[in-house]
């Protein structure tokens, strides 16, 4: 059971994916009200943690405040990068792409809120460092902000996403405390799954992207 609750991001992704695959077209026509709910939610979620009223609703901790919904949404707005071209998954993920990073960065607020102190204190401090390079990259989702800006200084910053990804790995898949008094690294016994998911991001990436790309290149040269 534990390994499950660990793991419940990765597990719960391929679901969210059926749901996005049908409805990719009525949340791309209704993305405000989407990124509104999921606005509406997180606020309430982080109004409800100890430090305020303290109510536990134990189905919105496990699946907001530990941060597994928000895993599930990264990640499929990972993998939509290094899909089949022209695949009907990833039609479906890339209409939705840039909504789904905001609704996941806004379903990250509630985790980022409960473990800040953690965070500050030295313990996995990746996820901290993740989610600071995620604010600007949410922002810039943003299809009237994206449109003011020079599609290459665009691009170039959303490469950071690399950065924010292997972040959220090590956050996932080490104990890493960097606090004076106790420092230590280590594996957790619960990471095999995210292993498994960096090991298929890395093949899909080289099979459908780099491949692709230096057969292109190596076509355009002239002979």
């Amino acid at each position: 059971m534990d390994f499950v609750i660990r793991n419940l991001g990765v597990i719960i992704a391929p679901v969210l994916f059926l749901l996005i695959y049908f409805f990719s077209k009525h949340i791309h026509r209704n993305q405000y009200k989407y990124e509104l709910g999921a606005f509406i939610l997180a606020n309430f979620i982080i109004l409800i943690q100890p430090r305020f009223f303290n109510i536990q609703i134990p189905f919105l901790n496990l699946l907001i405040t530990s941060g597994h919904l928000s895993l599930a949404i990264f990640l499929l707005v990972m993998f939509t990068g290094v899909l089949k071209k022209n695949s009907r998954a990833k039609k479906a993920l890339s209409l939705v792409r840039g909504e789904l990073a905001v609704i996941g960065f806004i379903f990250l607020l509630p985790h980022a809120f409960a473990r800040l102190a953690l965070a500050l204190s030295g313990y996995n401090m990746s996820g901290l460092f993740a989610f600071i390079i995620f604010i600007p990259l949410t922002i810039t989702s943003f299809m009237f902000i994206r449109k003011k800006m020079n599609p290459k200084h665009w691009k170039n910053l959303h490469k950071l996403a690399y950065i924010a990804y292997f972040l959220i790995y090590i956050h996932l898949a080490f104990n890493i405390s960097a606090n004076p008094i106790n420092r230590f690294i280590r594996l957790d016994p619960y990471a095999l799954l995210y292993h498994f998911i960096l090991l298929l991001y890395i093949t899909l990436r080289i099979i459908y992207v780099i491949i692709p790309r230096m057969k292109k290149n190596k076509n355009s040269k002239p002979a």
